[in-house]
């Protein structure tokens, strides 16, 4: 079960959404229409069903399996989940209305390599308005788009070269693409998902300065909120806010963490990516923490609100890579080194 909603409102079309209006049902009784977005009270149950890969943490390369997911693309208008199969050098798709199904790859298995047919190392993963597929390929220096309805048959064409590219996020409104460059410590944009880059964010050396990232990783563009991109920056062990429109010369600011690798509530160790909802509350994923951290607006320290310890059991995690919400605010996350997804149900509004 992913949720007991019915009918959903939706504020937003991309992946990564967040609900206006949910309307539940009782029995065969209709109740009123609520309002019901998630917000910095919201609750999740602290036991996650596991959606795909293997409940106890087992890795495999059949297609009910994964090997370290890390990339996800939530399709909410089609209820489907596209993941990034890192291990396998796959792009899979399943759909959350069944979700013991076996899944579909819509790229790559072709072996490792940088043919046009081929994944070497995929991280990032996103759709276009128009449903072509992107991947940024990190040994391949390169982020790659294939056509809608891809299979493994299908070739990419090359959209650009980036070094070392990490996760990418793509705005729905203007098509923009932002890829994360971990080599650069850089965040790149495609304007209009054409053209030759250009620096969103960083690009001027591996630094502590709030015009420099260090080793970043998640990028999130906040479009329907704040018009504003955040990064997740590991060596930093940090957040970064920059605001729109910014460029290599425009200086950031930090959101949370920047208190030295730790476990405390104010730190990071090893963030990974992130979300914003309405009230600018933060959710990011803490890597080697093994957590999910909630971090509200202005904040000092984060609480968290998933996980805390290593290990397979249900309310356990390994290495969470990506985050999102479903339509129904439920939280899934590519929980890597337990090579599954888990799904976390939203509990309170």
């Amino acid at each position: 079960m992913l949720a007991n909603m019915d009918t959903v409102t939706m504020i937003a079309t991309a992946g990564r959404e967040i609900p206006l209006e949910l309307t539940t049902t009782s029995s065969s009784t209709t109740t009123s229409t609520t309002v019901c977005p998630v917000s910095s009270q919201s609750i999740w149950s602290q036991t996650a069903t596991t959606i795909f890969g293997s409940q106890a943490g087992a890795s495999g390369s059949t297609l009910s399996l994964l090997s370290q997911p890390i990339g996800m693309y939530y399709d909410g208008p089609n209820t489907i989940l596209i993941v990034g199969d890192y291990g396998n050098q796959r792009i899979l798709q399943f759909s959350l209305n069944n979700p013991s199904s076996v899944a579909t790859v819509i790229a790559g298995s072709n072996g490792a390599g940088c043919n046009l047919n081929q994944l070497s190392v995929a991280i990032g993963v996103g759709l276009d308005s128009s449903g072509r597929l992107y991947v940024a390929d990190t040994s391949c220096n390169r982020v790659i788009r294939f056509p809608p309805n891809s299979t493994s048959t299908t070739s990419g064409t090359l959209l650009g070269s980036i070094n070392i590219p990490q996760n990418l996020f793509i705005n729905p409104l203007n098509g923009d693409i932002y890829v994360v460059s971990y080599n650069d410590n850089a965040v790149y944009k495609f304007v209009g998902g054409s053209g030759s880059p250009v620096i969103a964010a960083g690009g001027n050396g591996n630094g502590n300065a709030l015009n420099q990232l260090s080793g970043p990783n998640g990028v999130y563009y906040d479009y329907l909120y704040t018009n504003s991109l955040y990064v997740t920056n590991t060596g930093n062990y940090n957040v970064m806010k920059f605001p729109s429109g910014s460029t290599n010369a425009t200086y950031g600011t930090v959101v949370a963490g920047g208190n030295g690798i730790g476990s405390g509530a104010n730190q990071f160790n090893s963030p990974r990516s992130i979300l914003v909802d309405r009230q600018g509350t933060l959710y990011i994923s803490d890597g080697n923490n093994n957590r999910i951290q909630r971090w509200l607006k202005n904040a000092t320290s984060g609480t968290t609100i998933i996980g805390g310890t290593q290990g397979t059991a249900s309310n356990q995690l390994h290495f969470p890579e990506m985050i999102l919400f479903d339509k129904y605010g439920n939280l899934l996350v590519a929980d890597r080194n337990n090579h599954r997804i888990q799904l976390f149900n939203l509990t309170t509004c």
